[in-house]
């Protein structure tokens, strides 16, 4: 045999723990042997699940930008920590590795997963074999896992649980609103797991609150059981955007009294939405004169959570003039200008419309405001007076000259 049976139980307790690395770093999450038994000399597949326990960073920056009036601003943004995977090869322990070795695998993001698929040939031998998956990551400790696999021995391995977790998760949320999580859990093994415990904590993410419980106990799962889990968050409106990752940390009893312990993660994308309103309404003169020049001003404001850009305004009123304003980019919880030299017609009420179009992270919207306008006639006064005045004027000049011609 090629390893006695006592030994192969010990060995087969390491398949608990896993190698500690730095952040960011990738663990193996599962393995399958395709067939489950090899016969001496025969092929067959190992494939492992590799997954980034890594979670979000933040980084605050300063940036200086010109708008109506110059100035800066502090930003605080989200940034994904990817795990570079410099390299996956199987060390065979005894089996031959026909095909598989892997090298830059490239980026693995928080929560994500990636699996790989090894050939392999077992050796004319009997026995329980433990090849080892070697992980290299960037900037972390490698990760050296082994893996069982029975090449036609009659000692049968320890027959184990296996919790598989299926996330449910929106596809976007938008700070301040409440969001919804489902946890699935699936004992995928061959035996019982006992005192299964998940602990959720959000507490990592400062803007991200849960409105559920946060920790949840099953005393037993049977193999091939679930139980399904319904978890409810709050954000508030400084939820920074970009990908906020929720850690659920995961614990087990096996039936031979072995705790596993192992941290799973839910991934949400955040993006902001801009919401576009009149904040208020003004024209110059305050009463438009029929066949007169005025000014008409809308203050448009963004009450959403992210930044309006290619902001454009129009109006349809029947007036010679300018009809379209372009406002450019409008950050939330400020108001920008838009601004229309008009010459009135003719003189009562005009309805009309203000259309405004933006843009934001969830593509390009538009809003339309129903308005009215009113246009009085032309003051006549000055003109009839001018009028009078004249008209005095001869009057005046007439009696001056028969006067004279009387005189004279």
């Amino acid at each position: 045999m090629r390893v006695p049976v006592i030994v192969a139980v010990v060995l087969l307790l390491l398949l608990t723990t896993h190698a500690v690395a730095g952040d960011p770093t990738v663990v193996v999450t599962g393995y399958t042997v395709t067939p489950e038994v090899l016969m001496p000399g025969g092929q067959g597949t190992i494939q492992v699940n590799l997954t980034n326990t890594a979670r979000q960073a933040t980084m605050t920056e300063t940036d200086t930008y010109t708008g109506g009036a110059s100035g800066t601003r502090t930003e605080t943004k989200s940034t994904a920590i990817n795990a570079y995977v410099e390299s996956v090869y199987l060390k065979g322990d005894g089996l031959t590795v026909i095909s598989g070795d892997y090298g830059d695998v490239g980026e693995v993001g928080p929560g994500q997963s990636v699996t790989l698929t090894f050939l392999v040939q077992a050796p004319e031998e009997e026995g329980l074999y433990f090849p080892e998956v070697w992980i290299r990551v960037r900037g972390a400790q490698g990760v050296k896992y082994p893996v069982p696999v029975n090449v036609n021995s009659r000692y049968a391995l320890i027959a184990q649980p296996a919790i598989s977790v299926v996330r449910t998760a929106p596809d976007r949320v938008v700070p301040g609103e409440t969001f919804s999580l489902s946890l699935l859990l699936e004992n995928t093994g061959l035996s019982r797991a006992n005192d299964l415990s998940v602990q959720v904590s959000p507490s990592n993410t400062t803007s991200i609150v849960s409105l559920s419980p946060e920790h949840y106990y099953v005393k037993q799962l049977e193999p091939g059981d679930a139980v399904r889990f319904n978890l409810s968050f709050a954000t508030d409106r400084k939820t920074p955007t970009g990908l906020q990752v929720v850690p659920v940390s995961l614990t087990y009893v096996t039936p031979d009294s072995v705790k596993v312990a192992r941290t799973e993660s839910v991934g949400v994308q955040v993006t902001g939405q801009a919401e576009m309103g009149i904040a208020s309404l003004s024209t110059d003169p305050v009463r438009p004169s029929a066949g007169s020049p005025f000014t008409l001003v809308f203050r448009i404001e963004n009450t959403g959570t992210d930044d309006a850009t290619s902001v454009r305004a129009t109006v349809d009123l029947p007036f010679e003039g300018t009809k379209e304003a372009f406002v450019g980019t409008i950050e939330p919880d400020n108001d920008a200008p838009a601004v229309f030299n008009l010459r009135a017609g003719e003189a009562g009420d005009r309805p009309y419309a203000l259309t405004v179009e933006w843009r934001d992270d969830r593509g390009a919207h538009t809003m339309t405001e129903d308005l009215s306008i009113s246009v009085e006639a032309p003051d006549r006064t000055a003109l009839i007076v001018g009028v009078v005045v004249l008209i005095a004027a001869v009057v005046v000049a007439v009696w001056w000259l028969r006067r004279r011609k009387e005189g004279g």
